[in-house]
């Protein structure tokens, strides 16, 4: 402070006057000499204030790295008793997929002897109408596309020099009970002539063979469906039928 006033521009005067102060308060003020057990109190408190931040610390230190409490490890009846409690509370789970497990086979299973059953449906079909173009391939033969009338019912038919009619038909509605389908030929004069009769189940396929028929080209072949055996005139409507022509 005193490098200060002596290079500072500034008057300063209020040091002044507190210095013209000084010497009447060292004159006019008794000086008191301090308790004598005074610093003992101050050096003992300071003391007391050291060791208490060093025992927190200490405390600190050992929460932070001290070995953790052991855990007991659970007796054969606890363990028992938690089993139990696992397995009831995934039993209603374990019974759903249980559930779902078994109808998924079971819907496998059923799919798979619908296709396997698709399969042999139409592996039979398909040799049905290779008996057909064996006969339809021989020479003088006649040949015929049935078409449904109206409802279902499609196939192919031949007819051998000798008047032998092979026949495969799809699609056919089941017969029920006594119904039987009758296999009808029309000639030039115009009259149905039964071949026969044949039923059809849930493959919705059939494969007849009758003989005696007319080998002159453009008869036709038809088909009915009859409440039994044994028609001698056709049942209408006509389900399926179709004009023989030469091959």
């Amino acid at each position: 402070m005193r490098a200060h006033l002596r290079t500072c521009p500034e008057a300063h005067e209020e040091f002044a006057e507190l210095g013209a102060v000084l010497p009447i308060l060292a004159q006019t003020v008794e000086l008191v000499e301090p308790p004598a057990g005074l610093k003992g109190r101050i050096l003992a408190a300071a003391a007391e204030d050291l060791a208490a931040r060093r025992s927190a610390t200490a405390t600190d230190h050992a929460r932070g790295t001290g070995s953790p409490t052991a855990i007991a490890f659970p007796t054969a009846s606890e363990r028992a008793e938690r089993d139990v409690r696992r397995a009831s509370r995934s039993a209603p789970l374990g019974w759903v997929l249980r559930v779902a497990a078994v109808l998924a086979v079971v819907g496998l299973a059923g799919w798979n002897v619908l296709l396997q059953g698709q399969l042999g449906q139409a592996r039979s079909y398909e040799r049905d109408v290779a008996a057909v173009l064996e006969v339809a391939s021989q020479t003088g033969s006649l040949t015929a596309i049935l078409r449904p009338d109206g409802g279902s019912g499609t196939g192919l038919a031949a007819v051998d020099r000798a008047g032998n009619v092979t026949l495969a038909m799809r699609d056919l509605a089941p017969t029920r009970g006594d119904q039987v389908y009758t296999a009808w030929v029309i000639g030039s004069d115009g009259t149905p002539v039964p071949l026969g009769s044949f039923k059809v189940g849930e493959g919705r396929t059939a494969f007849f063979v009758a003989p005696r028929l007319p080998t002159e080209s453009g008869i036709t072949l038809a088909l009915t469906l009859e409440p039994g055996p044994g028609a001698i005139e056709p049942t209408l409507p006509i389900i399926s039928k179709g004009e023989a022509r030469s091959a």
